[in-house]
């Protein structure tokens, strides 16, 4: 009887431990612009999602630079607008971009999971 009490409070305890860590990644998908504006006093190579009244921005971490790097060739930096199909997850975590007069802007930063030129 006893061993049967342990087992089942052993069942409650694992049935009541609380998962912090996701184990799915969300994945989005959407049709973005690879830009830079560094040349405009606007901001150096980031990703530019325009919704209806809102525009969204981020970067992509330094494993999906390989990837955009393949797809769309090597950044240069010149002043660029490249209308681009993406499916990413974002990281969790933050990356700084060279902005025009010495600013730096602040972005979500995402993993690259597909990218399309369009």
């Amino acid at each position: 009887m006893k061993i049967l009490i342990v087992l089942f409070g052993l069942l409650a305890w694992i049935g009541c431990h609380d998962e912090s860590k996701v184990l799915d990644e969300e994945v989005l998908e959407t049709d973005a612009t690879w830009t830079n504006m560094l040349a405009a006093d606007g901001c150096a190579w980031h990703f530019a999602v325009v919704s209806k009244d809102t525009s969204y921005y981020f970067i992509p971490n330094e494993a999906s630079k390989l990837k955009i790097d393949a797809v769309l060739g090597k950044q240069e930096s010149s002043y660029s607008f490249t209308d681009v199909h993406l499916k990413y997850s974002y990281t969790g975590n933050k990356g700084t971009v060279q902005c025009g007069w010495g600013t730096k802007a602040t972005y979500n930063e995402v993993k690259i999971i597909e990218i399309h030129k369009k």
